[in-house]
């Protein structure tokens, strides 16, 4: 008897800002999980906030996604880019789902987010109130981000509190899922002892399956955007303030009459526009800009990439892990690190060889990594057939939805 057919009627609720169609950033992470142990068996309802992504026409407040239950409560949607309006729309969000849980009482377990990172205190208040567990998926860790990237003082009152605040969600909490190894040091200094034994770590995963059937003989971005006969450089995702872009560009700078190496941006974030301007200002001609494409495209993007980039500044490490990394791994694209060896995604490169690992900050070295893979093919062949042998044994969605749902099945409620 294969475990789906044992669950029964087991339930999940899953608390998220971001979900599908917004498939950015967490809200593809998280849709792919739910996409898994939904088909293991799990009944999932999930709560998120609107969504400004389909244009179309207005998501609908209650849709039902390969048998996953999603309703849309209200929030604020002010452009995400401005510091205060995205603020003022993770607390709207987190006030309205409190008032629709608290109102909708039910046993059912909760998964739970750091993002926002006052959303998990809903779970803190159902579970002293309810007795309903939940289990705290820790993507990135605050107030601990928030001062590296220099948003707030370590002398700030408000970080003092959300310290508190963050050792009360790990006490109250039956598990806490943590997605680097460095993460999980990070997290079981700031925690309390007694929680250190919850403290569980399962890396970040990718939807291989879906990659490797949407990567097509023909490749229309490679048309669209002028690739052919490109050595392409891609770097595909957020360009937020964790990431170490401007040594990316200048790197791109340095190699501006390499006329057959292109730098492929794809995505949006804090630096983009920063990026840009210093394209325009230096009159670069080997960068292209683009926004995020669809899911179903991804296999289509990631197969134009010659070799892709993966970015962490130093003061990230243990804090934020990035999730790139194992879409370009499972569509068999050597990695060039950006990032410290310490980080989670360092050891991994080093452990499996599918990528080299380059200096944050030091773009001359950035250039010569790239400069050096252009030329040893046989090297490039070599990490692709290692990334496309790491996902298979390790870092596959099917794997790490079993793992999350072994924790998940301790917390099932007779």
């Amino acid at each position: 008897m294969n475990k789906k057919s044992t669950l029964g009627d087991f339930k999940l609720r899953v608390l998220c800002q971001l979900f599908y169609p917004e498939l950015i950033s967490t809200g593809q992470t998280l849709t792919e999980l739910c996409e898994s142990l939904s088909e293991q068996g799990v009944k999932i309802n999930v709560i998120a906030a609107p969504t400004s992504l389909v244009s179309s026409s207005k998501t609908p407040k209650d849709i039902t996604y390969k048998n996953i239950n999603i309703h849309r409560v209200w929030a604020t949607q002010f452009p995400k880019l401005n510091l205060i309006g995205r603020l003022i729309n993770q607390l709207t969000f987190t006030l309205s789902a409190f008032w629709h849980l608290i109102t909708h009482r039910s046993k059912t377990p909760i998964l739970v987010l750091t993002n926002p990172p006052f959303l998990a205190l809903i779970c803190v208040c159902l579970k002293i109130i309810l007795k309903i567990p939940y289990v705290y998926l820790v993507f990135d860790v605050y107030p601990n981000t928030a001062v590296a990237c220099n948003i707030l003082s370590a002398k700030n009152p408000v970080v003092w509190l959300w310290k508190k605040i963050n050792s009360l969600i790990y006490r109250h909490a039956s598990h806490i899922i943590v997605i680097g190894r460095c993460m999980k040091k990070v997290v079981t200094q700031s925690s309390p002892p007694s929680c250190h034994s919850k403290i569980i770590f399962i890396p970040v995963w990718a939807d291989d399956r879906l990659i490797q059937q949407k990567m097509p003989y023909f490749n229309h971005f490679v048309d669209k955007w002028q690739l052919a006969n490109k050595f392409v450089v891609l770097y595909s995702g957020n360009m937020g303030r964790f990431h170490d872009m401007m040594t990316i560009i200048k790197a791109a700078h340095l190699l501006q009459d390499q006329s057959d190496i292109l730098f492929l941006f794809v995505g949006e974030g804090h630096q983009k526009q920063a990026l840009m301007d210093y394209v325009d200002s230096h009159s670069l001609n080997n960068c292209q800009f683009h926004s995020y494409v669809d899911r179903s495209e991804l296999g289509a993007l990631l197969s134009c990439a010659s070799i892709g980039l993966v970015s962490l500044m130093p003061s990230q490490v243990g804090l934020s892990v990035p999730s790139k990394t194992f879409g370009l791994m499972a569509a068999g694209v050597p990695i060039v690190g950006l990032l410290p060896e310490d980080s989670e995604i360092g050891l991994i490169i080093q452990e499996t060889g599918c990528g080299t690992l380059s200096h944050p900050g030091d773009a001359a070295l950035l250039h010569t990594s790239i400069l050096d893979l252009y030329h040893s093919p046989k090297k490039l062949s070599i990490m692709k057939e290692n990334a496309l042998l790491s996902i298979q044994k390790k870092y596959s969605l099917t794997k790490t939805g079993q793992r999350y749902l072994e924790v998940l099945l301790t917390l099932k409620i007779i």
